[in-house]
């Protein structure tokens, strides 16, 4: 009975030990995995504030934390229905500020999205009014586009959809370029197309394709040779060979069969040999192409200019994009 009665109480307190053990495995991983993931990210507040002038209208957006403080990463982008009018970065004062040359007829109403990033929770502002450029007056036209922000790795490309909108008859052809050295190393832009014509009264689209490189190694193949660089290439081209064909000679010089038959192997050897080192393939294998480094990380405003010439006068608007590289 005693025997009996110990072994229930050991059992009792196997499984007890088992299942504080199996609760507190849970209790330290909801600490470690959980609440660092949660910690992560930090909530922001987004103000936007409007101001117009003769010269522009100027877009100024304020992004903090919870805690008031200023948030100084990341992008914002200026919607107004739906497309964007430009973006702008983060500063490290926690503002972004964007200026308009010209607000398109339709918008009426501008919101600030803040794009967040690996530490700060994205946001958005309340809308601002904003005051439209006077639809009367001379034909003219109006850029935006959908999205004017782009994450991307270094190897993946983004796109851009532009839109060009007609305003007071405008049926001039517009082209589209990349102005500036926005664009970071290893980096292209490709519009399709570059130059757009609107009716009078329908807006036009233009795609944006800009395409990062990943980075690359290559290493030589002649790390065991016994000269190194240009060097490698002269001793196999030219010395190795001269130093064969001599050798070559002076076995056929003399009188044993045996030896004359082996002076005429390394002769065919020295040809061979001559010929491979100074192929294409030789040098590529021995000297390959120098290491990619790839498009760097970094974030990157770029301007997108759209003018229009008439045969007497140019009329210009220009467009903020940011590219951030990962």
């Amino acid at each position: 009975m005693s025997l009996q009665s110990n072994s229930n109480i050991w059992k009792w307190n196997f499984t007890a030990t088992i299942r504080r053990g199996s609760f507190l495995a849970i209790v330290l991983a909801l600490f470690f995995v959980v609440a660092p993931g949660h910690s992560q990210t930090i909530g922001t507040r987004t103000a936007l504030s409007v101001v117009s002038e003769a010269a522009g209208t100027t877009l100024t957006v304020t992004v903090k934390d919870p805690t008031g403080a200023a948030v100084s990463s990341g992008t914002v982008s200026f919607i107004s229905n739906g497309l964007s009018l430009g973006s702008a970065i983060v500063q490290e004062d926690g503002t972004a500020t964007l200026t308009l040359d010209k607000v398109p007829a339709s918008a009426k109403q501008i919101t600030a999205v803040y794009s967040g990033s690996g530490q700060y929770a994205a946001s958005s502002s309340a809308s601002a009014q904003v005051q439209a450029n006077a639809t009367a007056g001379p034909p003219d036209f109006s850029v935006a586009a959908n999205p004017t922000s782009l994450t991307l790795n270094p190897g993946q490309f983004g796109t851009v959809i532009i839109t060009v909108t007609p305003e007071n008859g405008f049926t001039q052809s517009v082209t589209l370029a990349l102005a500036g050295l926005g664009l970071p190393t290893a980096a292209t832009s490709l519009f399709t197309p570059n130059i757009v014509t609107p009716t009078s009264t329908a807006p036009v689209t233009s795609t944006l394709q800009i395409q990062t490189t990943a980075p690359s190694t290559s290493s030589s193949r002649n790390e065991a040779a016994p000269f190194s660089g240009s060097a490698s290439h002269v001793a196999y081209a030219m010395v190795l060979p001269g130093v064969l064909a001599l050798v070559g000679i002076g076995a056929m010089r003399k009188r044993g069969k045996g030896i004359r038959m082996l002076g005429v192997v390394v002769l065919l050897a020295a040809s061979v040999s001559g010929l491979t080192a100074c192929s294409q393939r030789y040098s590529y294998l021995h000297h390959p192409p120098a290491v990619n480094t790839g498009t760097p990380p970094g974030t990157y405003p770029l301007t997108i200019t759209a003018y229009s010439n008439n045969g007497g006068e140019v009329t210009s608007h220009t467009l903020q994009l940011t590219l951030t590289v990962n």
